[in-house]
């Protein structure tokens, strides 16, 4: 392999990646709405979830900030 053609593989690679992320930030962003949805505006927890449950959730966001 040239060192051109490792070049043009490596910037391919790194485009391929970029979009990985691209497209990861769009779903941690998904994510991120769902999980804050959970309690809404009023915090009314329709769904009935628990406090353990609740800081399960609170711990993913802590992980997700992007």
């Amino acid at each position: 392999m040239t060192k051109d053609e490792l070049i043009a593989k490596q910037q391919i690679e790194i485009e391929e990646l970029r979009q990985k992320i691209s497209e990861h930030k769009k779903i941690f962003k998904n994510i991120r709405g769902i999980i804050y949805g959970i309690g809404g505006p009023l915090n009314d927890n329709k769904l009935g979830y628990t406090r353990p449950q609740m800081k399960i959730f609170w711990d993913i966001m802590k992980g997700i900030s992007l």
